[in-house]
């Protein structure tokens, strides 16, 4: 497909734009999931507003200008792509998510079991309560609910435990409390 720019661009212009532009690509495999047309138009878009920044007594041709401005452009967008694709790794699942069919914690039961000073009718509700709750938890969220209440374990031995980094352990918490706070439960938790 070849894109009409109506006289905007020289020819030379556009043929050092798709070259750096199949470098780019074949440098930042990112970058192919972008369509070649759009890199394109993009790029030269943004040459038509600094071309007229070229200064020759700086010693560059305004080809090799070009092609540093097109190269500028391409890794920023690469950059962001990257960026894009780590923060996916951290993003959270949904506590919409659909639940699954797992039994109760032992350890919750065992929790519940426990706390004598609340009336039978009270155990029993609280025991729904927070077996829906633990429902809408992920696995991976049931598992750290287990390793730092039952089992005991710090919020280091829990990061090590799922190599992960404190902070996503301090997320993951912070989504437990927020869910057991909505479902009226904040009073269970320590």
């Amino acid at each position: 497909m070849s894109l009409n720019y109506g006289g905007l661009f020289e020819s030379w212009e556009i043929a050092v734009a798709k070259k750096v532009i199949n470098d780019y690509r074949k440098r930042y495999k990112l970058l192919e999931r972008d369509g070649f047309d759009d890199l394109l138009q993009g790029c030269l878009m943004h040459w038509l507003d600094v071309r007229d920044q070229y200064d020759p007594k700086r010693g560059a041709s305004r080809k090799t200008y070009m092609a540093e401005v097109v190269g500028n452009v391409l890794g920023q967008l690469a950059a962001k792509a990257r960026a894009a694709k780590r923060r996916t790794i951290y993003e959270s699942v949904s506590l919409d998510e659909p639940l699954n069919d797992e039994e109760d914690s032992p350890a919750l039961k065992d929790k519940i079991a426990e706390s004598d000073d609340a009336p039978p009718q009270t155990k029993t509700e609280l025991k729904i309560d927070l077996s829906k709750v633990y429902r809408k938890l992920t696995p991976q969220q049931q598992k750290l609910c287990r390793l730092l209440g039952e089992e005991g374990l710090s919020i280091n031995e829990a990061c090590k435990h799922f190599s992960k980094h404190r902070s996503n352990i301090y997320r993951d918490v912070l989504r437990i409390r927020k869910l057991f706070e909505e479902e009226g439960l904040k009073d269970y938790l320590k």
